[in-house]
């Protein structure tokens, strides 16, 4: 399956295998979409479930967005893998491919202040209007931090 992807789009940059055997494709943010839609369109590969999508605060390196796909048809699973820079980062909207990219791309902006390109609705949804500031980032810091001493190995600045 990795080699129809690469072959069909040409966008993958690396591929990885864990021990159990998930698919993980690293492509850049202007192929994030061209690597998701062959997934969703191609009857070959046939990921018609959409799982997942989050991010991961990279710190310097900015955020790593990840969406995790399912095919039932050949029972596979597969993650497809971008990094964006922590200000002004962006990829396209996946709402076009699965409807329920729709609240996960909400989450991801409203947590992390990713951008996601064509988005119908982009507005937040679990904070309240007037919270600033972006909770899963490292350096958003804790209230209860500032009113108990946090155990934990590392601080934000």
């Amino acid at each position: 399956m990795i080699d129809h992807v690469k072959e069909a789009t040409g966008a993958v940059e690396r591929e990885e295998v864990t021990p159990q055997g998930q698919i993980a494709l690293h492509v850049t943010p202007a192929n994030w979409h061209v690597v998701a839609e062959h997934l969703r369109r191609c009857p070959r590969c046939n990921f018609g479930m959409f799982n997942w999508l989050s991010a991961v605060d990279m710190e310097d390196q900015g955020f790593e967005v990840i969406v995790h796909l399912y095919s039932a048809s050949s029972l596979q699973a597969v993650n497809i893998k971008t990094m964006v820079p922590r200000d002004g980062g962006s990829v396209r909207t996946l709402t076009d491919l699965w409807r329920g990219a729709s609240f996960h791309e909400r989450e991801c902006w409203e947590m992390f202040d990713i951008g996601f390109d064509g988005h119908p609705h982009l507005v937040k949804l679990l904070l309240a209007e007037p919270f600033v500031g972006h909770p899963l980032r490292k350096e958003f810091l804790l209230m209860t931090r500032e009113a108990k001493e946090w155990p934990g190995a590392k601080e934000p600045e």
